[in-house]
């Protein structure tokens, strides 16, 4: 009696045969490529969504701060309106001030130097008529223009800002020179502007005529400024005292 042969059938074996098509295999490795590229769009989406909403919130917030400048600058117009009319009177007081003090820098107190001028007469000298000028201001505008540009002021003149010419008489020839020396004594004297005239003979009157230039110091000065260097004494006068405290 022949045995027969079992045969055993593998189940799970290896292949010896793969059926799959090219697509299908590709495919499958393309899978995780895929879900890479998935997964860097959903992360970019977010990464944009987070950017949309922050600029969002960035707009906002610099809307709201601009709406709270806009109010804050309506409510000083506002303010600053209330007090239009101070600010007028106000600039229309430091214009007036200033016009002042221009209009004041070369005033001359004629009456007292002419009362200076009596009191230096010799004895026997009569008065006749004092002319005052000033010659400051033409100075200036010569130099300044092209026409008076290559002017040069006089020597004996260049220090003075005008001068007032006496106009005397005198039955004798009076004494010039004591008259000179009084004459200096004159609120803003400068010199005496050559020459001095004396006409006349024995027997009949003399006519003296003498011009004196007068300096910065003939300006009367009611309204100018206070001078740096006395303000500057005072605040160090304070401070000291501040010190001593």
């Amino acid at each position: 009696m022949s045995k027969q042969q079992s045969e055993t059938l593998e189940v799970g074996g290896a292949p010896r045969a793969d059926l799959l098509p090219p697509a299908a295999r590709d495919a499958i490795r393309r899978r995780p490529v895929v879900r890479r590229l998935v997964l860097g769009l959903v992360v970019l989406a977010l990464i944009v969504v987070v950017a949309v909403v922050g600029a969002t919130l960035l707009a906002s917030v610099a809307a709201g701060e601009l709406e709270a400048e806009r109010a804050r600058t309506e409510s000083l117009v506002a303010q600053q309106l209330e007090f239009v009319d101070a600010r007028a009177a106000d600039a229309a007081l430091t214009e007036s001030r200033a016009a002042r003090v221009v209009s004041t820098a070369v005033e001359v107190d004629w009456e007292t130097l002419l009362g200076e001028i009596r009191e230096t007469l010799p004895a026997g000298v009569l008065l006749i008529s004092v002319d005052g000028t000033l010659t400051a201001d033409d100075a200036i505008g010569a130099a300044e223009s092209p026409q008076g540009g290559d002017e040069q002021p006089e020597p004996l003149r260049q220090d003075s800002i005008g001068s007032f010419r006496i106009n005397a008489t005198s039955p004798t020839v009076p004494d010039i020179e004591a008259w000179l020396n009084d004459l200096e004594s004159i609120t803003g004297f400068a010199g005496i502007a050559p020459p001095v005239s004396v006409v006349g003979s024995e027997g009949a009157s003399y006519a003296v005529t003498i011009e004196v230039l007068l300096n910065e110091e003939a300006y009367l000065g009611r309204f100018a400024p206070e001078d740096a260097a006395s303000a500057d004494a005072d605040a160090g006068a304070d401070s000291s005292e501040d010190e001593e405290e």
